[in-house]
């Protein structure tokens, strides 16, 4: 790796050519580079590496950094993906070219970019933003109850910050966002349980068998699949022997995939409160 990739790779996989030049780099090493393949110019007086995330490169192409929910999901957070990308720039940004093609202009209304105009640019974080950044653009951007999530997913590995982060959101301490649910998929259902009067338990677990995400009552066992993790046939099997083991053990075991709890929750609801109203989850 030459001297110019390593300082690529410590900018992020990304810099701008003035930062090039201030670093001492020739235009024709630059030029070596690009001959060469091991560099790609992104947009005008921005130069990335081969292997910088394609989503990372699509915000530097537009003329941003990369927030909301996709820099979240880069962070390796909760967010629930909408399939494009959401881009940070300052409000008198000017010249946001094309995801796709650096020589489009971006359009008024792009199909899978999501612009946010904000006022104090950070600077901080010039490709991807901070988390608490990307949280910001994304309680102004989603429903409330996915930005919890999300939330709740960044408290998780960060248990110090819990109380200065419900604060900065004015989320209350009885709103159950509190870093211990295993996804933020899980702590959507949790909330939305705590809101119809339902306190299930959490990460419990029955002789002979992993724990499951939920108990309600005594018998009622819910699992709450994320929006990737159970997608493989080996997986899958594993999940339905859980499912008939709890079953002999006398328990009421209910799965719920990601997509349902995010995008079919009457239904989700329907199931749950049909059990709790017959009294099912206490025989």
């Amino acid at each position: 790796m030459t001297s110019i990739e390593q300082l690529i790779r410590r900018a992020g996989g990304a810099i701008a050519t003035h930062e090039l030049h201030a670093a001492g780099i020739t235009r024709t090493s630059i030029v070596k580079l690009l001959d060469a393949g091991r560099m790609h110019r992104v947009r005008q007086g921005w130069y990335a590496l081969p292997d910088i995330a394609p989503v990372v490169r699509r915000a530097v192409r537009v003329g941003g950094v990369l927030t909301c929910a996709t820099a979240l999901s880069a962070h390796g957070f909760w967010s629930v993906s909408d399939r494009g990308t959401h881009v940070r720039v300052p409000r008198n940004a000017c010249r946001l070219r094309s995801a796709e093609d650096s020589r489009r202009r971006l359009s008024d209304r792009p199909t899978m970019v999501t612009v946010h105009w904000r006022d104090g640019f950070p600077e901080r974080r010039r490709l991807v933003a901070s988390p608490e950044d990307a949280l910001d653009d994304w309680f102004r951007c989603a429903p409330r109850d996915w930005a919890l999530g999300g939330l709740d997913s960044v408290i998780r590995t960060r248990p110090v910050d819990r109380e200065r982060l419900l604060e900065r959101y004015g989320v209350s301490e009885w709103e159950g966002v509190d870093g211990r649910c295993e996804s933020g998929t899980e702590n959507v259902f949790y909330r939305r349980m705590l809101r119809l009067g339902i306190h299930p338990w959490r990460q419990v677990r029955i002789p002979g068998s992993s724990p499951f995400d939920f108990l309600i009552g005594s018998r009622l066992l819910v699992e709450v699949d994320g929006a990737t993790f159970h997608d493989e046939a080996d997986q899958f099997a594993r999940d339905r022997a859980k499912d008939a083991f709890a079953h002999a053990l006398g328990y009421l075991p209910l799965r719920f995939s990601h997509d349902q709890v995010i995008h079919g929750w009457t239904h989700v609801e329907a199931a749950v409160l049909s059990v709790v109203g017959r009294g099912d989850h206490l025989r």
